[in-house]
């Protein structure tokens, strides 16, 4: 069975980094790094984004395709260099070094396509909370929390990279776009509808972190619920809480 690939990239000579993603992928769609995603791009199993020449517009890429395509896997390629630089907001299911045999790419590309649907269609479990991202919606203890779309992304987010602290320019940006000029005042506001919709009792999953901004407590630590089975977030590291780098 062949993959149906969408590939971003500003590089002409593009197959000669991926020589053999023919032998499986015999239409591949190719766009800019800057293009919108449309209804038919957003059709594709999966989106390899070429980082090699430009980090920023690739990152920027890949956060535009989890956003407008989510039910498209994302791949991003880099330069060995620049492996480290791929981080939890770049919102890509692998990363890719440059001439990847067959085996190995197509491998890949399809675990990012079982692991970006397989997201799309469990259930995130937080202690007493579930959040089910193929309807936006979230119950604790069983009962539905009646989250707004705008909840649901702060605290979808601050599940999936728990124990991990953010600022409040970092939540804007991802919450309500990169591009996002908003007061980030905002997140406060949403915090606090956050927190009297999950109770007195669990009001303490979303902790303010002082001089800093807000992150999910562990414990616990946020699983997947895939049928029966469970595996950790991707991104989410078990270790002790971490502060993140962007400035107020």
């Amino acid at each position: 069975m062949s993959l149906d690939v969408l590939l971003l990239t500003e590089v002409d000579d593009f197959e000669t980094a991926l020589p053999t993603l023919n032998s499986f992928a015999p239409t591949v769609r190719r766009v800019p790094l800057t293009a919108g995603v449309d209804g038919h791009r957003g059709s594709a199993d999966v989106a390899i984004v070429d980082a090699r020449a430009d980090l920023e517009a690739a990152r920027s890429a890949c956060r535009r395709l989890a956003s407008d395509a989510p039910s498209t896997a994302v791949v991003a390629m880099v330069a060995p260099a620049d492996f480290p630089a791929v981080d939890v907001d770049w919102h890509v299911d692998d990363v890719l070094l440059p001439a990847a045999g067959a085996d190995e790419l197509q491998a890949r590309l399809r675990l990012a396509i079982s692991r970006r649907r397989s997201a799309m269609d469990g259930t995130l479990k937080f202690g007493d909370l579930l959040l089910h991202p193929g309807s936006f919606t979230g119950s604790l203890d069983g009962v539905d929390l009646g989250l707004t779309l705008t909840e649901f992304k702060l605290l979808n987010f601050l599940v999936q990279h728990a124990g991990r602290a953010f600022t409040r320019t970092r939540l804007m940006h991802e919450v309500w776009g990169y591009d996002c000029n908003g007061r980030v005042r905002t997140v406060d506001v949403h915090v606090r509808r956050l927190r009297a919709k999950l109770g007195p009792e669990h009001e303490s999953m979303v902790d303010t972190v002082r001089g800093v901004g807000y992150m999910a407590a562990t414990p616990p630590h946020p699983e997947w619920v895939l049928r029966g089975s469970t595996l950790a977030p991707l991104w989410t590291s078990a270790t002790r809480p971490v502060t993140d780098p962007v400035a107020h």
